[in-house]
């Protein structure tokens, strides 16, 4: 069903990533829907698309943004619609009828696509902290072992020692690692994953545009809930927090500390979160499962609170298009 019909609009622009430089034109209708990542925002909530923005507008989004945004830009009327966030977000796994059982073999898995910024930060990352395997963990990119350097030194507090947690030569970094993987294609994509993700005890989830700082929850995250597997994201500040009091979801807090999600900085964040994961990376496939039967409960919840779409009752909570 269009986007108009569902949210009852008739002038408006819609506009997703690969669209977002049409809001230079200076003659925009009133409403403009926008999908997707928005292009992140900084550490001071500000958003370069918004910043093109001079005029009064209703900008109608699939994120709940944070307060601090809408007080940086009070022209605009940001209002988040869990209709669109539904429709583009989370259907893609509707006809999925569940994968193989467990059967680990590998620690972690990971599934890196379009080359933001994050994905080549975490990629460089579990390769040198020796959980990168290259059979479990895609790697849609390439580019220059300098290039992550530089996002280290631009993003990072202390670059000088977070430096010593990643793998910065051109001989890992400047070679694409594929599974066959076809972007925005998730309903068939899950078929090439099932096996990698219920052999591996933990999906890190790589979030799109985890190097911004509000929560950006993406379709991702349900490869894991829908096979039933544990995961960690690499996501934005309090990923997880948000996944649960907007999502109705569980955490795994029977096995992990997710102090590493409150960590502002990127980089900060990125090591915690693979420091915290290291006492499990020395354990036995049997070892692995016992300690996956500890969270087997919430593991059933997440499965069927996805299942029976009642996380859509959580994020209609959240909606404030009523209001426009």
């Amino acid at each position: 069903m269009p986007i108009n019909s569902l949210l009852g609009f008739e002038d408006f622009l819609v506009l997703d990533s690969a669209d977002y430089y049409l809001l230079d034109n200076p003659d925009l209708p009133n409403t403009i829907i926008l999908t997707d990542h928005l292009g992140g925002f900084d550490s001071n909530y500000s958003n370069r698309l918004f910043d093109k923005l001079k005029k009064p507008y209703t900008i109608i989004t699939q994120m709940k943004l944070d307060e601090k945004v809408q007080s940086r830009y009070p022209h605009l009327d940001l209002v988040y619609s869990h209709v669109i966030n539904e429709q583009i977000t989370h259907t893609h796994f509707d006809g999925y009828q569940g994968g193989p059982e467990l059967n680990y073999k590998n620690f972690v898995c990971s599934f890196n696509g379009w080359p933001h910024v994050g994905r080549q930060l975490l990629v460089s990352a579990l390769n040198k902290f020796g959980y990168y395997n290259k059979f479990y963990t895609s790697k849609n990119h390439a580019v220059a072992g300098n290039q992550i350097d530089g996002h280290i030194s631009t993003l990072s507090d202390n670059a000088r020692f977070d430096l010593k947690f990643f793998d910065c030569t051109d001989s890992f970094n400047n070679k694409e690692n594929s599974f066959g993987w076809v972007q925005y294609d998730h309903k068939n994509n899950i078929y090439n994953l099932e096996k990698k993700l219920t052999e591996s005890f933990l999906h890190i989830v790589s979030e799109t545009m985890s190097t911004s700082y509000c929560p950006f929850i993406t379709e991702k995250v349900f490869y894991s809930v829908v096979t039933k597997g544990l995961f960690l994201a690499y996501g934005q500040p309090n990923w997880h927090a948000y996944f649960k009091t907007a999502y109705g979801f569980k955490l795994y807090n029977n096995l992990f500390d997710y102090r590493f999600d409150s960590i502002r900085n990127p980089v900060s964040r990125l090591i915690e979160l693979l420091t915290m994961i290291s006492k499990f990376s020395r354990l036995t496939p049997f070892e692995w499962h016992d300690l996956y039967l500890l969270e087997l409960e919430n593991i059933e919840y997440n499965y069927d609170h996805y299942r029976s779409k009642d996380y859509l009752n959580n994020l209609k909570m959240l909606d404030n298009t009523s209001n426009v």
